[in-house]
């Protein structure tokens, strides 16, 4: 078994281990396989435009990246959305289009629509920001197996948001088989994406 790490991204980037099942270390993926893959979670949140979005029917046929953080973040959120757009450049236009990235903000009040599209924006205007209630962000992503923590506010009024730091790799058929750990370069995440698409 390999640990996936959480950070708390609201302060020196503290790590927790926690754990996920994974197969075994030969694979044809540069992410991490996934011993037991994770379905998408059937779960209706709102997008940056205010709008109702289903991530299972709007995920059907496509390879959707999900990745819960907030704006907020000073290390591990924005490094790995730069990573995800600079593999998407790498990645050819006809693969790029049946590829859809998914930001859930783990910090929901702070990351309304106009915050998530605006930050997600400077990545790739493609990039789509979801958010929703405390509750249903950590149910979402209790069922795509990723640890989050509500928002805690600290005494001196900083806000600590812990999250997982992988990218959920579901492919075509709404399973993920692979996750991206952080710090996985955009090389290998193209590589990924082209075998994937």
């Amino acid at each position: 078994m390999l640990a996936v790490l959480t950070a708390s991204c609201a302060t020196q980037s503290q790590e927790t281990a926690s754990v996920s099942n994974v197969s075994q270390p030969q694979s044809k993926y540069k992410g991490t396989e996934l011993g037991i893959p994770t379905p998408i979670p059937p779960v209706t949140l709102t997008d940056a435009d205010g709008k109702p979005y289903d991530l299972k029917a709007h995920a059907a046929g496509k390879v959707t990246l999900v990745y819960f953080g907030y704006t907020n973040c000073p290390d591990e959120c924005p490094t790995t959305m730069a990573d995800l757009a600079a593999a998407l450049r790498l990645t050819p236009a006809d693969k790029r289009a049946n590829v859809r990235v998914v930001f859930v903000t783990t910090d929901p009040e702070r990351d309304t629509g106009p915050v998530l599209k605006q930050w997600l924006g400077r990545f790739d205007p493609s990039f789509v920001g979801l958010t929703g209630t405390v509750e249903q962000v950590d149910n979402a992503a209790k069922l795509a197996a990723t640890p989050v923590e509500p928002p805690k506010k600290n005494a001196d009024g900083t806000i600590e948001v812990d999250h997982g730091t992988q990218v959920n790799v579901f492919g075509t058929d709404g399973v993920a088989h692979v996750v991206w750990l952080a710090g996985v370069a955009p090389k290998d995440i193209a590589h990924d994406i082209a075998l994937l698409t």
